[in-house]
């Protein structure tokens, strides 16, 4: 064994640090190590984020810690914060206390604290290489932030006027303010970051164009094609598609939208089509026709809810079959009664319905334009992302891709493999594996309005929260605080295992072997 003077010792005091001149960490054969474990947020979070790690440097006031772990998987918090549907939070350990955690409204926050903090880029190295973005929705944007971030020349191509993508035309205003994604895209073009916008694929450049001046490709040009509903009268007057009119409520734009609106769809584009309707001033009732169940809707039942209780009229397993057209514009719809069966739509011809309307929106999904990609005769390597490549998704999805796609085209340019921090591979911590007696009893309280207070509700479910647990318990004062955090000083620790026994958050284990 070591034995030191207490006179003169490194940090010796009778508070954090270990008391005693005896290094018993030598008598140690088995070695307490904190673990990254996986959440159930996390498990559940589409862009893999770890959700407890960040909520951890809230808590402790460390918002710029909170930024650097959050923007490693997301650049956008604010963003998110506002439309994603949050699945983090359906399965979140706290809802078996009291109420989850309110991890987009911690997002907001992390979002207003960036933007006040902002500060742009100093870029003073040559560009590493020159990349081309087409599309300046979510996974462009995401794609061109890594690879700026990396020290790339990046110029995004866009067809409308506006950066944003479906956030910025296609999603209501009363769940995502103009604001939040006119200063994201300000915050890009200060950091270096070049906007052509009014500028199509295919119309007014081509593949073989961008590829003669750029090292690499994104594809992320969006769906923004409307699938038809296949049906008489669809061509008529009155009838207009979801993106379109959400766009033009956007642009406050909005002609000849009165009366009675019907909406065929059951995704969130139909709901918030249904939603901006009815809050139209001319508009007297908003009714959605869907053609299969409740339960079978995909869009968020949250949204479902909150449309119901504004007033819009949900009729469920309504296929529709015809528009029926007076003077030129649609006057009413019919549809049959429907139901599943075996994953299939069944369709009974003998049960209608109809109903008179003024207008009617198809939400019935949408479909890239393949046309505008025409043919590269020159070979080089272009990468494609966002609803491009899977079809129309959510927000998170699609930052995920251009996010992936900036660490392959950094792999590609560099010739290193870079890996998407994709979700751990074991099971999530559940509810009954956590250790909660050992932090005392947890008082039962709903969210908070302060975030700092709010994170102090998680429950870190595999990763330290700073509970100070193994603090209090260590027998040899082997735990040590820095900056709010709980370190192991492992000169001193015999290797006991008490602290992984007590842990809340099931956050340490025992290794076998000696560590220093």
């Amino acid at each position: 064994m070591t034995l030191i003077s207490i006179n003169n010792t490194p940090g010796y005091s009778c508070g954090s640090e270990a008391v005693s001149v005896i290094k018993t960490g030598e008598w140690r054969f088995v070695t307490p190590v904190k673990i990254d474990g996986l959440s159930p947020c996390r498990q559940d979070c589409p862009l893999g984020s770890s959700i407890p790690n960040w909520l951890d440097a809230v808590k402790r006031d460390d918002w710029a810690g909170a930024w650097e772990i959050l923007s490693k998987t997301n650049p956008f918090p604010a963003l998110t914060g506002h439309v994603c549907f949050n699945p983090c939070t359906i399965n979140c350990n706290r809802r078996q206390i009291d109420q989850e955690i309110d991890i987009p409204g911690l997002e907001k926050a992390i979002g207003r604290w960036r933007e006040k903090n902002y500060r742009p880029l100093n870029k003073k190295k040559p560009a590493r290489g020159k990349v081309a973005v087409v599309g300046a929705g979510p996974a462009g944007l995401s794609c061109a932030y890594y690879l700026n971030k990396a020290g790339y020349e990046l110029t995004v191509y866009e067809k409308s006027a506006s950066i944003g993508g479906v956030p910025a035309l296609g999603i209501p205003r009363y769940r995502l303010p103009e604001e939040v994604v006119r200063r994201e895209a300000e915050m890009l073009r200060e950091d270096g970051v070049s906007f052509v916008l009014n500028s199509a694929l295919g119309r007014d450049f081509t593949l073989e164009d961008l590829y003669g001046v750029h090292d690499r490709i994104f594809l992320a040009i969006g769906a923004w094609v409307p699938r038809k509903a296949q049906i008489p009268g669809e061509e008529a007057d009155g009838v207009r598609a979801a993106l379109e009119f959400l766009e033009n409520c956007n642009r406050n734009a909005v002609k000849n939208v009165k009366g009675m609106v019907v909406v065929i769809g059951g995704g969130n584009a139909a709901i918030d089509s249904a939603r901006s309707a009815l809050r139209l001033p001319d508009v007297s009732g908003v009714t959605l026709l869907y053609r299969r169940s409740r339960e079978e809707m995909p869009a968020d039942q949250r949204e479902v809810a909150a449309a119901e209780e504004e007033g819009v009229n949900l009729i469920f397993n309504a296929a529709p079959r015809e528009i029926k057209v007076n003077e030129g514009r649609a006057c009413s719809i019919d549809f049959n009664h429907s139901r599943s069966a075996a994953g299939e739509l069944v369709v009974d011809p003998k049960q209608k319905g109809s109903l008179e309307c003024d207008t009617i929106i198809t939400a019935l999904g949408h479909e890239p334009d393949y046309t505008a990609l025409g043919v590269m005769k020159t070979p080089g390597v272009v990468l494609a992302g966002g609803d491009l490549t899977g079809g129309p998704a959510n927000v998170p999805e699609a930052i995920r891709t251009g996010r992936v796609a900036a660490e392959a085209i950094i792999g590609q340019l560099e010739g290193v493999s870079g890996q998407d921090p994709e979700k751990i591979s074991n099971k999530a911590v559940t509810f009954e594996q956590l250790n909660l007696a050992a932090a005392g009893v947890l008082q039962k309280c709903g969210r908070q309005e302060d975030p700092r207070q709010e994170a102090e509700r998680c429950l870190g479910c595999g990763s330290c929260n700073s509970c100070g647990v193994c603090y209090t318990f260590c027998p040899d004062l082997a735990v040590n605080t820095m900056n709010g955090r709980f370190e192991l000083n492992l000169d001193y620790c015999k290797g006991c295992g008490i602290c992984v026994t007590e842990c809340p958050a099931r956050a340490l284990l025992m290794e076998g072997g000696r560590r220093w």
